[in-house]
């Protein structure tokens, strides 16, 4: 008899009602993922991808050390198969960080991503993480594509990350709901329960867009009119027309000597170059010579130091090597010219 019911009930309700019955079992939704999983499963999976890029360019080292920004862009193709393959059904919708954390890539259905949604889902997250910190050359960048690069970094970027952390009821970023994507609790199969981001989210996002924007632009408004910045942006785009020169920041450091009470102020000329170890020392007396003819202010400072900087930047792996070269002003006229130069001499380059 028993047998005979349980058989009618079979086939007269739902599987999962059926099931609920005789098992004990409460059919239930499926989880998001879980913040803090998702947060491990990322961190992993960047390390990984950092290890292996690593393993495999620094033999590389003065090959990619020319590439300077374009660097990145290698970064983002080397890192495309690892996320779009496994977050897709071919890897079951988990990269090895997910599987570590039992959560998974779904859709809306339960369903794990094909290759191109998955590979899209990728492309809308790694752009704003690559252009992060993509140093470019301060006076050959067009105002416009440093504009174009803030506006994806902070607007695209920047709302997936609040998305991701206070959006609790999907915790979907930008890149999610660009596919209709979830990452979800990997422990069952079952569809999840699908709601809307709450709508006071976007308006709060784009408050934090429009005052960053305004922001950013009034400060730089402010910064190019500040103090010395005129004079230091002038070297920087002396030091980025030498051949090889990817990319110079200049500042001036103020050390005080709190026992003797003086004060020093050094010029400080950060170069990205693209040359060999062998001729690092002409290079850099190169790049002195310049700024001391051009430059009468490099007088007045107590010391002129030039850090020339080699290596390469994925974004996901980076390496590189410093070297700093410092003498006061009258020892680089010593060094260079065995007499001060005259201000009116043209360069030679």
């Amino acid at each position: 008899m028993h047998g005979f019911t349980r058989g009618f009930l079979s086939s007269v309700a739902p599987p999962l009602v059926s099931e609920a019955i005789f098992t004990g079992g409460i059919p239930q939704e499926r989880a998001i993922g879980a913040l803090w999983r998702r947060i491990i499963a990322f961190l992993l999976d960047t390390l990984l991808v950092g290890i292996a890029s690593i393993l495999l360019t620094l033999p590389f080292f003065d090959t990619l050390s020319r590439l300077g920004p374009w660097g990145r862009l290698l970064g983002f193709c080397f890192a495309l198969p690892y996320f779009a393959i496994l977050n897709s059904k071919i890897g079951n919708g988990q990269t090895l960080g997910k599987r570590w954390m039992r959560i998974q890539v779904i859709d809306a259905s339960g369903r794990t991503l094909t290759f191109s949604r998955s590979a899209a889902r990728y492309v809308v997250l790694a752009i704003p993480y690559f252009l992060n910190g993509l140093i470019l050359p301060v006076t050959r960048t067009p105002w416009a594509i440093a504009s174009v690069i803030s506006l994806i970094v902070f607007g695209v970027g920047g709302a997936t990350l609040y998305l991701v952390l206070f959006n609790r009821r999907t915790r979907q970023g930008v890149h999610d709901l660009a596919v209709g994507s979830y990452v979800a609790d990997a422990s069952n199969t079952d569809t999840i329960e699908v709601q809307s981001i709450w709508k006071p989210h976007w308006v709060i996002l784009s408050a934090l867009l429009i005052a960053l924007l305004a922001g950013g632009g009034i400060l730089g408004n402010k910064l190019t009119k500040w103090g010395p910045f005129p004079e230091l942006l002038e070297d920087a785009r002396l030091v980025e027309t030498v051949d090889g020169v990817q990319s110079a920041a200049v500042q001036v450091l103020r050390s005080s000597n709190w026992g003797s009470g003086e004060s020093k102020k050094t010029l400080v000329i950060s170069v990205r170059w693209t040359g060999n170890a062998a001729s690092e020392t002409a290079f850099v007396d190169e790049i002195a010579r310049l700024l001391m003819r051009q430059d009468p202010k490099v007088q007045d400072q107590d010391l002129l130091r030039i850090v020339l900087i080699r290596g390469y930047d994925l974004g996901i792996a980076h390496a590189q090597t410093t070297h700093f070269f410092e003498h006061t002003p009258a020892a680089w006229n010593a060094r260079l010219f065995g007499t001060p130069p005259t201000m009116a001499e043209p360069a030679k380059l």
